[in-house]
């Protein structure tokens, strides 16, 4: 078991993209320092992270555990924004809160309602083979979205520091979503197509998002 500090440690480890993140840099002002002694102590005791000096770093462990923090978070705030039609910042904001003490069943069941929310809404008919994911993967390596060459099909696996680029989730752009690269741009910007509809990203946010290509059948 983990706390909800040590969940939220993990999850801002990994949403700085860093392998390696200084103390000072997390926002842990508002606990108490004992408190904050005694979660790090843990997290190293149970494996999620390495703590040297001052510097932390996540372990396999910690990098699963906060992976799953994550996809909690975006699938909760793309509830929230696109059905229950909250603003995405204060989506992200009850996500954070929400995101501890649900099951991990609850949010696969959200995952997929928004999934065939989704599916209903697009004037396009889905041909059969594209309803399912897993159809589609062929358990390539998660890389940056950057990195895919143009006209590539993808599943999104992960938005790395995702409190800055929480955007996406407004766009359609989070976890589990299918993705097609149009375009890379001669300033390393992408245009992407996501439910029908042609978005044009940032090389930075591009960076950050993490994504396993598909094979069409």
């Amino acid at each position: 078991m983990t706390s909800i500090l040590a969940e939220d440690i993990l999850e801002e480890i990994l949403n700085t993209g860093k392998e390696e993140v200084q103390l000072h840099a997390l926002s842990l002002s508002h606990h108490a320092e004992a408190e904050i002694e005694k979660t790090l102590g843990s997290l190293v005791e149970h494996g999620f992270v390495h703590l040297n000096n001052e510097a932390i770093r996540l372990t396999k462990k910690g990098t699963e555990k906060a992976t799953q923090v994550a996809r909690k978070h975006a699938v909760l705030a793309n509830f929230l924004t696109e059905v229950l039609g909250r603003q995405p910042e204060a989506a992200s904001e009850e996500a954070c809160i929400l995101e501890h003490n649900i099951s991990t069943e609850t949010i696969d069941r959200l995952d997929n309602f928004l999934d065939r929310k989704n599916l209903d809404a697009t004037t396009q008919e889905t041909p059969p083979e594209y309803a399912n994911h897993n159809n589609l993967t062929c358990k390539n390596p998660i890389v940056p979205l950057s990195e895919c060459p143009e006209g590539s099909l993808l599943h999104v696996s992960m938005i790395c520091r995702f409190a800055k680029h929480s955007r996406l989730v407004d766009l359609g752009v989070v976890p589990g979503e299918l993705i097609t690269l149009r375009r890379k741009l001669a300033n390393n910007a992408v245009v992407i197509t996501v439910k029908s509809c042609d978005i044009a990203l940032s090389p930075e946010v591009s960076e950050n998002i993490m994504v396993e290509r598909c094979e069409t059948l």
